[in-house]
C-alpha cells in the first residue's frame, strides 16, 4: 500500500506522520539527504519520522536546509560529532558526503541507539561511524532522558529537562560524558568507541539536544579553544542564543539556516543555527 501511495505522488512533509500511522511501510528506505549527494538507507517499523520523510515525500525532505549546508561541511571535515544523532541521519549523511571522514554519534535512548546500530550496519559504515550510547553534558554522571510518546515510536523530543517534557510517558537513566573528557581518555572507552583510531580532534559538531545545549558546550570548553570546531545547533529558545554564542566565544560568529533553502542568513529563521571560527569562514565562501 505504502509502496503503491508514492509511486505516483509524493506528500507533504507535515503528512508523514499520518502516512507511517496509515500506511505503515516497513522496511529499508532510500534516503537523498542534499540534492545531488549520494543515498543511504535507513530502516523504519512505521515508526522513524525521519525515514518517512524520505519514504513519503521523497528526497531532500528532512531539514533540507541543514542537512545541505551539513553534506557541504562534512566534505570539508575528518573528525565529524553528531550529538543527538537519533536514529542517525546526519551521521549517515557525513559518512556518504565524505568517505574520508570518521563520525561520532551520540544518542542516549536505548531504544533508538538500537535503530541507529541498524542504520549503521546496514550501511555498511560500522569501520567509520562510532555509535555512543552516551548523553554529552558538563560533567561525568547519569540523568534521566525523559521520553514524550510511548515505547513503539523512535520519538525525536526526548529530554533530559522537565521543562521540556513535564509529563513523561517514561523515563530511563542513561551516562552521561564531557566531550572534553572522553576525547582526553578514549583508551578507557574503546569498547564503547568500537573504532580502533583515535578521534584526534573535533572539526564539525551537529547538537541536537532539546534544550540541553548550554550544557554539552561547558562540557567542551577545551575542544573550542583549541580546534576551533565549525557547529550547528538547534536551539529551541530563542533567549539562549546569546548564551551560546558566548560559550563559543568572541572569535566566533552565527548565523540562522533558512531551511528552506539552506541559506546563511543575519535575519532571525528556523531553529538551526550555524556557528563558526573566523578562522574557519573559508568553509562556506564558495557554499550558496
Amino acid at each position: 500500500m505504502a509502496v503503491e501511495a508514492t509511486r505516483f505522488q509524493r506528500f507533504s512533509a507535515s503528512e508523514v506522520p499520518s502516512c507511517n500511522e496509515k500506511l505503515r511501510y516497513r522496511g529499508f528506505v532510500n534516503c537523498q539527504a542534499a540534492k545531488g549527494e549520494d543515498s543511504f538507507v535507513m530502516f523504519t517499523n512505521a515508526d522513524d519520522v525521519v525515514a518517512g520523510h524520505y519514504m513519503y515525500a521523497g528526497p531532500a525532505s528532512f531539514e533540507t536546509g541543514t542537512l545541505k549546508l551539513w553534506c557541504h561541511l562534512s566534505k570539508r571535515s575528518e573528525w565529524v560529532f553528531d550529538v543527538g544523532a537519533f536514529t542517525g541521519v546526519f551521521s549517515l549523511a557525513a559518512a556518504t558526503a565524505n568517505p574520508s571522514c570518521r563520525v561520532m554519534a551520540f544518542e542516549p535512548s536505548f531504544v533508538t541507539y538500537s535503530r541507529l546500530l541498524v542504520n549503521i550496519f546496514g550501511n555498511e559504515l560500522d569501520s567509520r561511524i562510532s555509535p555512543m550510547r552516551f548523553g554529552l553534558g558538563m560533567e561525568l554522571g547519569e540523568l534521566e532522558l525523559r521520553h514524550p510518546s510511548g515505547v513503539y515510536v523512535m520519538a525525536s523530543g526526548e529530554s533530559f529537562l522537565n521543562t521540556h517534557i513535564s509529563d513523561p510517558w517514561f523515563t530511563e537513566k542513561v551516562p552521561v560524558i564531557s566531550l572534553d573528557h572522553l576525547l582526553g581518555n578514549q583508551e578507557v572507552y574503546r569498547k564503547q568507541i568500537v573504532i580502533d583510531s583515535n578521534f584526534d580532534r573535533v572539526d564539525l559538531i551537529k547538537i541536537d539536544v532539546e534544550g540541553f545545549e548550554i550544557e554539552v558546550l561547558k562540557g567542551m570548553r577545551e575542544v573550542i579553544a583549541r580546534d576551533h570546531p565549525i557547529a550547528i545547533v538547534e536551539i529551541l529558545d530563542t533567549e539562549s542564543i546569546g548564551s551560546v554564542l558566548d560559550l563559543f566565544g568572541s572569535e566566533y560568529h552565527m548565523k540562522h539556516i533558512d531551511e528552506d533553502s539552506g541559506r546563511l542568513m543575519d535575519r532571525p529563521t528556523g531553529t538551526n543555527k550555524l556557528f563558526i571560527h573566523r578562522d574557519q569562514l573559508g568553509t562556506i565562501s564558495d557554499y550558496i
